[in-house]
């Protein structure tokens, strides 16, 4: 009987050996190799940063940076060994009393609730295995990390550890962690905040300090507890930590994340250039040329002058193709929850008075518009902002989009494509071509100075008849007032934007010349050759108008527009630099002239509202036929900003809507907020130009008796003559002492003899 005993026991422990051995063959058969960890490239965050080297957004799948162990402090590494792993320095991968400790835990509860893990366990099963809870995928885990620890160092392994792991809030690693909590760098932070940050592997959600600081506060003091007990600091520190509160970084959620038209724009650039995947995984930085305040302050002055306009012309009429995509997209809208500060989609159930009662699917709301509600009824869809706690707000209709561009670099400081990016991803300061009107004429201007023109050169402000071949019937051009003037001097006729006079110039001009000089300033829309053009009939983008005007602001010389200034690879390499393009398209002397006509529309003209900015300004006007499309576009010595406001779909926007009351007075508001604070310089006139005072009736040179404005030429383009009716000889601005300027006027003497 013992003999079959002996022989049972003898073949129960082979097969257990057997299946053992079995166990062991299936389950490391197929193991992945530890050494490809050489090539190992982490997940990295792509940092964007203004032209203060502040952050603007990122763009990631984890957001994590790596840092090598030099930069890692280590009273940082030492504190995630005393808590996670405190036989790291000694173990050959795994802690085989910890496994026996976690196996007890395991058995008497009957599942598996205790993970007995080292550093290089948690390592391996975050980099190869899945987060199963077995025992078959603990061996894997365990064989794995021994071989681990024969092919690398253990520095090398805690650098990997320390820069994967997931650590809250959307942090991987220890860099990124450092700047989520405390706004450091990890090799700036102290013990206290380290034994922070390794308490958290455990349970990211439930020792979050922001959400949970008294199991924050507990977790730490752990940590610290445990770094006394392994001898890496002493119980006096400890001690000071412990009476400490965790002080965190104040969560702003404007100072990151900022994912407008600006950050959409750099996106789609780094996309093309180098891949989507290097751009959410690659660790790039990419560094703007945006001003961070001034590209936030864009979108709320943005937003409180479209709403405040939208009130003014009442709720729109809606054409049948906007009607119709409008309906589409709420159909093709997919909404479980309402997200506080989203825009959606809604449909008009019923408008009582002020009150438009509206319906997203299944979810019924209200909200109040004080403008005209005539064009708004049931079945009508309309854009709703979502307050939270079922409180809603109406969003405009209108649209709008601003370029701010620096004219000495052509650094596009500011963009805005739209009312609000949540609303719509279309960007229009790039993307949409509207007709700029009037905003047009000063390219027409400047190439009539060119020509030879003066700002007192005297053209007709007549109707003139001219034959269109595309419509096969004459085109005559009209006033905005309806009124005409006759003469007029090209000062006149642009301050007052005069439709007829300028066509009656750009036809002594030509149109070769207004054309060549429109690509050189910038527009890149192909011109067609017809008298309309100098009324702005062609369609352009709001950032080729942004260029033509950088280049009035910057003496003639055309600076292309460009946001990216220089990316940087993870390791620090340039990978691009922006090389700065400038080129002169305007003769100094004529550009001046130019420079003193756009600043005479703000001074007498259309765009006088601009007066209350206090400081140097220059720039035009720009109405549409029907009012559909309304513009301002101007600039001093140091910004140059564009301003287009109107609907997608072409349709007035309002009675008289024109660029001075729908677009210049967002554009005065962004021009003082990009201002505040700054002392801006006159404009710079060229040597060849002078300031010379001209007789308001005669237009011809005062003598000092008869009522004078001073008005810029080009030397030698001035008057020969004065209003009493001298002949000049010599300009006033090569006079020398005791000499006299001008003949007697022949008609009086009989002679000219210079007494």
């Amino acid at each position: 009987m013992l003999k079959y005993l002996r022989l049972l026991l003898i073949v129960g422990v082979f097969i257990c050996l057997l299946g053992i051995a079995l166990f062991v063959y299936i389950n490391t058969r197929n193991l992945p190799d530890v050494r490809n960890l050489e090539h190992w490239k982490p997940s990295q965050v792509s940092q964007v940063f203004a032209s203060d080297g502040s952050l603007l957004t990122e763009f990631f799948i984890q957001r994590r940076q790596y840092v090598t162990i030099d930069k890692i402090p280590d009273h940082v590494k030492n504190a995630f060994v005393a808590i996670e792993d405190r036989t790291f320095y000694e173990n050959p991968g795994i802690d085989i009393w910890g496994i026996l400790r976690a196996a007890f835990i395991n058995l008497t509860s009957g599942r598996i609730v205790a993970g007995g893990s080292t550093i290089s366990q948690q390592l391996i099963k975050n980099l190869f295995l899945t987060p199963e809870r077995s025992f078959r995928r603990k061996f894997k885990e365990m064989i794995l990390a021994i071989k681990l620890n024969q092919v690398y160092p253990k520095d090398k392994i805690l650098e990997m550890y320390l820069n994967q792991i997931y650590l809250g809030h959307g942090a991987y690693g220890v860099e990124s962690a450092a700047q989520v909590y405390f706004g450091k760098h990890v090799w700036e932070l102290n013990v206290c905040e380290a034994a922070v940050l390794a308490g958290l592997p455990k349970a990211p959600s439930k020792y979050d300090p922001y959400k949970n600081p008294d199991g924050a506060l507990q977790r730490r003091n752990a940590v610290l507890q445990s770094m006394v007990e392994e001898g890496y600091i002493d119980i006096y520190t400890a001690k000071e930590c412990y009476e400490k509160p965790i002080v965190l970084r104040e969560k702003d959620e404007e100072d990151v994340n900022i994912h407008d038209y600006f950050t959409e724009m750099v996106r789609l650039w780094f996309a093309d250039r180098y891949g989507t995947d290097e751009l959410y995984k690659g660790g790039y930085k990419i560094y703007t040329t945006a001003d961070k305040d001034l590209l936030r302050d864009t979108h709320y002055i943005v937003k409180d002058h479209i709403e405040i306009l939208q009130q003014q012309v009442g709720f729109p009429k809606l054409t049948e193709d906007e009607l119709n995509k409008l309906l589409q997209d709420y159909r093709n809208q997919k909404v479980k929850k309402l997200l506080k500060n989203h825009i959606y989609l809604s449909v008009i159930k019923a408008v009582k008075g002020k009150e438009i009662i509206f319906e997203i699917g299944d979810i019924e709301g209200k909200v109040k518009f004080f403008g005209s509600l005539k064009n708004a009824e049931a079945g009508i869809p309309m854009y709703v902002r979502y307050l939270g706690d079922n409180r809603f707000e109406f969003v405009p209709y209108l649209e709008t989009a601003v370029v701010s561009i620096d004219p000495k670099t052509g650094a596009i400081r500011a963009l805005s494509g739209g009312y609000d990016f949540i609303k719509s991803k279309y960007n229009r300061a790039v993307q949409a071509k509207r007709q700029p009107g009037s905003a047009f004429k000063p390219i027409v201007y400047t190439a009539a100075i060119e020509k030879g023109f003066t700002q007192i050169s005297v053209i007709d402000d007549e109707p003139v008849a001219i034959w269109d071949p595309d419509r096969f019937e004459e085109w005559i051009p009209r006033n905005y007032e309806g009124e005409y003037h006759g003469k007029v001097t090209l000062r006149e006729a642009l301050t007052k934007s005069l439709n007829a006079a300028s066509v009656n110039l750009f036809l002594e001009v030509g149109y070769e010349p207004v054309i060549s000089l429109a690509y050189k300033l910038g527009i890149k829309t192909k011109i067609p050759r017809v008298p309309s053009l100098v009324l702005g009939s062609i369609d352009v983008s709001p950032l080729e108008l942004a260029s033509v005007y950088s280049t009035f602001a910057n003496n003639g010389v055309r600076c292309e527009p460009y946001f990216i200034e220089k990316v940087e690879d993870p390791n620090g390499n340039i990978i691009y630099q922006h090389e700065k393009k400038c080129e002169r398209v305007i003769p100094e002397d004529v550009n001046s002239v130019m420079v003193d006509l756009l600043k005479a529309v703000i001074k007498e003209g259309t765009g006088k509202k601009a007066k209350i900015l206090g400081f140097p300004v220059a720039g035009k006007t720009g109405t549409t036929n029907d009012y559909t499309d309304a513009w301002f576009a101007g600039f001093s010595t140091e910004l140059t900003t564009v301003v287009w406001v109107g609907y997608d779909f072409k349709k007035k926007i309002g009675w008289r809507m024109t660029g001075a009351k729908a677009a210049l007075p967002i554009w005065i508001d962004l021009m003082a907020t990009a201002h505040a604070d700054k002392e801006v310089a006159d404009f710079e006139l060229s040597p060849d130009t002078v300031y010379i005072p001209i007789d308001t009736e005669t237009k011809t040179l005062s003598d000092g008796i008869c009522p004078s404005e001073d008005i810029l030429f080009i030397k030698g383009t001035e008057p020969k003559i004065d209003c009493s009716g001298n002949i000049i000889i010599k300009p006033i601005y090569e006079k020398e002492e005791n000499e006299f300027l001008f003949d007697i006027n022949p008609e009086d003497t009989g002679e000219s003899n210079g007494l």
